[in-house]
């Protein structure tokens, strides 16, 4: 019935929330009321959001997911898949962070470095992005699968997003940990991007591991457009700073003049062409 439906999926949303709110206080070590309330940490503020954003993604899809006719079946799932989902996404506070950014980045956000809370925003919000494109589709039975493409997905937008940042003419980690927001939007939009087209390329119903790997690296292939955007379209085009492959306007706007309006446009570019490519893929 639908009214039954429509309460399972509510009784869930606010369980799974509590769930998740419980689990970024331990990671964090310290209690989310007072350091928003009385101790006003906006960098903590952005962090919690974009979790809390995440985590909606995540349950989002793991109740659209849940289509089984047995109520009993559809809670197990819920259960699994959305406990599960916000585990990995908390995983990401412990590890993650400190291999893309820096083991200082926790340490950053609690002391009120707002770019490191802009960076672990774009994390927490492209990370659920794959998370979500795991538990999506016909998946019921096959938890295994689920749990190992999240971390194929999630290594692979590590190593791009890595390899991506070395051909910035700064370091992305050294301005983010000095409080420069503009190289946070930038890095920030860039995760997110990747995140789209990584959930994108590992989302729908599991067939076999051949080929699903092999749909999963044709579509990682979409990444290679976001360089040739950045160097051409965001500096050359929109900037007016001439096509260059390596460095440039860009790099000069946000490393020396912090330019946070620059590394907002780039960010913003890198999600819209992102959004764009997984649409007409």
């Amino acid at each position: 019935m639908l009214w039954l439906t429509i309460l399972i999926d509510f009784l869930a949303i606010i369980i799974l929330l509590i769930i998740a709110r419980f689990l970024n206080q331990i990671v964090f070590k310290l209690s989310i009321t007072d350091a928003l309330i009385n101790k006003d940490n906006h960098s903590l503020g952005i962090q919690i959001s974009a979790y809390l954003f995440g985590t909606l993604i995540i349950i989002g899809s793991v109740l659209a997911g849940s289509g089984e006719q047995n109520i009993w079946i559809t809670l197990m799932w819920i259960g699994i898949y959305g406990v599960g989902g916000i585990l990995f996404l908390n995983l990401f506070s412990l590890w993650g962070l400190q291999i893309i950014i820096s083991k200082e980045c926790l340490k950053a956000i609690k002391s009120g470095n707002i770019a490191a809370g802009i960076v672990s925003a774009g994390g927490y919000i492209s990370t659920s992005l794959i998370i979500a494109a795991t538990v999506a589709g016909d998946s019921k039975g096959t938890w295994d699968s689920a749990v190992i493409f999240f971390f194929i997905g999630q290594i692979s937008f590590i190593i791009i997003t890595f390899i991506f940042r070395l051909l910035t003419a700064y370091n992305d980690n050294e301005e983010i940990l000095k409080g420069n927001m503009a190289a946070a939007l930038s890095y920030a939009g860039l995760m997110i991007a990747v995140g789209l087209i990584v959930g994108h390329s590992i989302e729908g119903d599991f067939v076999d591991y051949p080929t699903s790997l092999i749909a999963f690296g044709k579509a990682l292939l979409v990444v290679i457009a976001l360089y040739p955007i950045r160097q051409w379209v965001i500096q050359g085009l929109l900037l007016g700073g001439g096509f260059t492959l390596y460095g440039g306007r860009l790099d000069k706007e946000i490393k020396e003049d912090k330019n946070i309006s620059a590394g907002a446009l780039e960010a913003s570019v890198y999600i819209a062409t992102a959004l764009l490519v997984t649409r007409i893929m």
